[in-house]
Parts: structure tokens; sequence; C-alpha cells
């Protein structure tokens, strides 16, 4: 049981499985059970493992050891959820709770409270959740437990108010590093949660740093469902950053991971791998990804981009209403939904209505100091004054967010917020919003945000000026992909290009994809077009 205990903290999961199978062989114990079932889980064996831990739950319970039994319910119920399976999550929460009633303040209240704040769908819930757990954990002198609490709140505060927030996620962080966290699955969770709270507020250089580290963490323990969620939360930093080719190759680790492990958790990879082929002009791509996924939340936005894309904002706007019922008082995912919703709302012509979504955005920018939120605020409100010929109002609020996106290093809504700037100058200044969007249309050619790219090439058009040449050219290609390229001239599918090449499908849809995006073009007839003029 100690080598267990031991191998457990020092990640060696392979050992701590041997080790607690072993002493289950002299006669069950909950704490051989426990051990066993968190070894098979960080293995990979994830419906093993919580099994296991569902039996050492009934173990500890029956010994009446509350404490154990209620921090090992609330494991189990928030696999549960992660799994999609949120009939059960609730179901094991309230055996816990059942478990602890008339017992005075435990750790286990803790544990409980804890849980509570992840099932909490109002973000004023679940800090009230997390001070409750961080109260308990230092009555009863419960170190993982309060800095586990400490994260949960941080990233509840994350969500309304920027400053506090970062506060205590970092305490928290500085907490887990000075020890007071032993127990590798605690770790990870607070973990995790500084990095989402830091992705979600676009706190792009802490995500970035914390995500090496944590990356860092799931490959030294080899905790291979966690590094499936990491590689997505990166992605999301590395696609806002304008690094859309390792975002791709975070998001395929992640998918494959996820569909390996714990299938139901990938549902905000493909999310964001769809908002990635939307701007890349890859519609198509972008509705196969997220077919039957339209009640997933992280799905909504996606489809909603999607849609207007495609020239139906009503249905966007309606798919966006759905998303922000759910979000009350939350100010990161209320922005996200706010914001294409205005451009939504001025594809339909309904000026009002954008405007009053825009005061929403400015208002949530004020009250939570997030400056994501403050730059997605100034461009809905440049969007909306552009739409009432208030150009001055549009081309001072443009400039705003040009500076403020700049500064978060975001290129690609630093390059919009440059094209509405060119749109406000058009009647005044004709030359100077020719730069402009020419500058957005290079920045857009840089990114390979060919719909971007598009507008852009209007306006200058518009303007009766050029864009500087589309494609990329074809000397960006590796020497795999001008063969691939080669093959798409003569017709073939990734099927027969698979073949020809003795790679997968997949592979040869890969290629396919980077090539599309490296020549600027929509689809494999212009990159055949493309390539035979460029001989």
């Amino acid at each position: 049981m100690r080598e267990g205990s031991g191998a457990l903290e020092r990640g060696e999961w392979a050992s701590a499985r041997a080790c607690f199978a072993a002493a289950l062989e002299a006669g069950d114990s909950p704490e051989a059970i426990d051990g066993l079932g968190l070894a098979l889980w960080y293995l990979g064996s994830v419906a093993e493992g919580i099994a296991a831990r569902e039996r050492a739950f009934e173990e500890f319970a029956r010994a009446r050891r509350c404490d154990d039994a209620a921090r090992v319910a609330v494991w189990v119920s928030h696999q549960h959820m992660v799994g999609g399976r949120a009939s059960a999550a609730r179901g094991w929460l309230a055996r816990a709770e059942r478990l602890l009633e008339g017992i005075g303040d435990c750790a286990g209240h803790g544990w409980v409270a804890v849980e509570r704040a992840r099932h909490a769908e109002h973000v004023s819930e679940q800090a009230a959740h997390a001070r409750r757990a961080i109260e308990i954990a230092r009555a009863t002198g419960a170190d993982e437990l309060e800095v586990f609490a400490l994260s949960m709140l941080g990233r509840a505060e994350m969500s309304a108010h920027r400053e506090s927030g970062m506060r205590l996620l970092e305490e928290a962080m500085v907490a887990a590093a000075a020890g007071r966290v032993r127990t590798v699955n605690v770790l990870a969770e607070a973990y995790c949660n500084l990095i989402i709270a830091c992705t979600s507020a676009g706190e792009w250089e802490r995500a970035t740093e914390w995500c090496e580290i944590v990356d860092e963490f799931a490959r030294d323990y080899a905790a291979r469902p966690l590094l499936g969620a990491c590689r997505a939360i990166h992605a999301d930093v590395l696609i806002a950053t304008g690094h859309w080719s390792e975002a791709e190759k975070s998001l395929d680790t992640a998918l494959a991971t996820h569909a390996r492990y714990v299938p139901e958790v990938g549902a905000p990879a493909v999310a964001s791998l769809a908002e990635l082929r939307v701007q890349q002009g890859r519609l198509a791509d972008a509705e196969e990804l997220l077919g039957g996924r339209e009640e997933h939340p992280p799905a909504l936005r996606a489809l909603a981009l999607l849609r207007i894309a495609e020239q139906r904002p009503e249905v966007a706007v309606e798919l966006l209403r759905r998303g922000l019922r759910s979000t009350v008082d939350d100010a990161v995912r209320a922005t996200q939904l706010l914001a294409p919703l205005v451009d939504a709302r001025l594809a339909c012509g309904a000026l009002e209505e954008a405007r009053e979504n825009a005061e929403q955005l400015a208002q949530l920018a004020h009250d939570s100091g997030i400056r994501l939120v403050a730059a997605r605020a100034k461009l809905a409100a440049a969007h909306v004054a552009l739409a009432d010929s208030a150009v001055d109002e549009a081309a001072d609020c443009a400039r705003q967010a040009l500076a403020a996106f700049s500064i978060l290093s975001m290129p690609l809504d630093a390059g919009e917020a440059r094209l509405t700037l060119a749109q406000a100058l058009a009647g005044d200044s004709p030359e100077v919003a020719a730069e402009e969007a020419r500058t957005a249309c290079a920045a857009f050619r840089d990114l390979g945000a060919s719909r971007a790219m598009d507008r852009a090439a209007s306006i200058l058009r518009d303007l009766g000026a050029g864009t500087g040449g589309r494609p990329r050219g074809g000397g960006d290609l590796t020497a795999r992909e001008r063969e691939v390229l080669e093959l798409i001239t003569l017709g073939m599918t990734n099927a027969r290009i698979a073949q020809t090449l003795v790679i997968s499908e997949k592979t040869a849809g890969h290629h396919v994809s980077r090539i599309l995006t490296k020549l600027g073009v929509h689809n494999r007839t212009e990159a055949a077009l493309h390539a035979r003029s460029a001989g």
C-alpha cells in the first residue's frame, strides 16, 4: 500500500496498479481499490478506473469513513459529468450529500461544496459554493481542498472580475507549487482551472506560460486524458494569436486523445476546429465537424459563425440567443456570443437590436475590467456606428479596437478592426482607407483567413485599389505538398492520392487542407489552376 501510494504521487501509474493489485490479493481494502481506480484512469482505462472508484466509495461508506467516501463520490460525479452523463453525476453527488447528513462540518462537506460549484449554472452560485469549501478547508486543515477551492473561486471570479479572479488563481498555483497538494488529480484540476480562465479572458501570455507547464506536467505524469484537454485549450491560444498551423496540430492531438479515452469531452476541441475552418473558408468541413452537435454549448458559437458565413444570419441569431440564455452572469461566455450576435443582427437589418447588444457588451467590459471584452465591445460599437452612417464614431471605435487587439496579439481580430476603420474612412480619406484595407488583407493572407481576405479584397475594389496579390505561392509548400498538388492537378481524390503515395487517407486530407490554406484558394479546382499557371 505504501509503495502504491508513493507511485501515485510520482505518477508511476503502472507501478501503482501493480502494487494495489498485489495489496488486494491479500484482502479487500477501500484504499487499495481507490488507488487502483486512479491508476487505471491515468493509464487511460477510464471506464475501469471509474468503476473501481465507485466500488471504493461503497467500501468507505460501509466503514463510515465519510470524508474519504465523499471525496471519492465527488470525483466519480465529476467523471460522469464530463462524460455527458448528467443524471448519473447528480445521483453521485446526492449520494455524497446523504452520507454526510447529520455530520458536522468536515472535509467531506467541503468536497461536496466544490462539486456543487462545478455543477452550478450561475457564476454567483459557483463562487458561493467555492467560498463555502474554502471556509471548511481552513477550519479542518484540509490543504488540498483549500487549494482546489481557491482555483474554483478564481475561475468563477475571473468570469466577472479579472483582477480579483487572477489573484485567487495565482494564489492557488503558488500554494500548489509549495507542496500543499500531493494528489496528482487535484493538482491537475487546479492547473486546468487556471489555464481555462486565462484563455477565456484573453490572457494569452499567462495562458501560454501555464499551458506549457501543464503540458509538461501531463507528459511527465503520463496523464493521457489530461493531455487531450490541455492541448485543446492551448489550441485556442494558438488560434487567437495567429499560429494556426500549430493550432491544428494541437487540435489533432486533442481529438485523437479524446476519441481514445473520453470521447464525450471533445466538443470544445471540435468547435474550435470548426471555427478555424469557417475562417479559412472551408465551410463544408465546418458543417461536417458540427453535425449533430447543435445542443453542445461550445458548438453554438461555431454554428452561428458558420450560418453567418453562409448568409443565413436569422439562424445565427436564434443559435446565439439560445446560447446566451445559459450564460447569465458569466461575462466571458456572454461576450463570446454577444459579439457575433451584433454582426448577425446587422446582417438581418435589425440595427436597434444590434445597438442594444453592443451596449450590453460595453457594460460587460466596464463591469469586468477584462481587456478582451473591452476590445470586442469597441469593435461591435464600430460596426453598429458604421451601419448607422456615423462614420466618425465608427472610425474612433475601430481605432480603439485595433489598438486593443494589437496589444493582445490577436492578428485576425486586429485585421477585422483595421478593415472596419477602412470602411469608416472610405468617404473622406480613400487613400488612407485603401492603405488600411491593404494592410488588413496582407495579415489575413498570412493567416490563411480566406473569408476575411475576400472581404478586404471587395473593399479594395470599391476603393479602386489592388490587393497586392492573393496567392502565397508554391514556394511555401513542402516537397510532399508539391507532390500532392501535382496529383490534385490530375483530378485525384484524397483516397487515390493516399494510395499513390502510400499514406493514409486522413494524412492526404491534411496535406490538401494545408495546400489550400497556403495558396489562399477555396477548393481543389482553384489549387489546380494555380499550379498550372505557376508551371
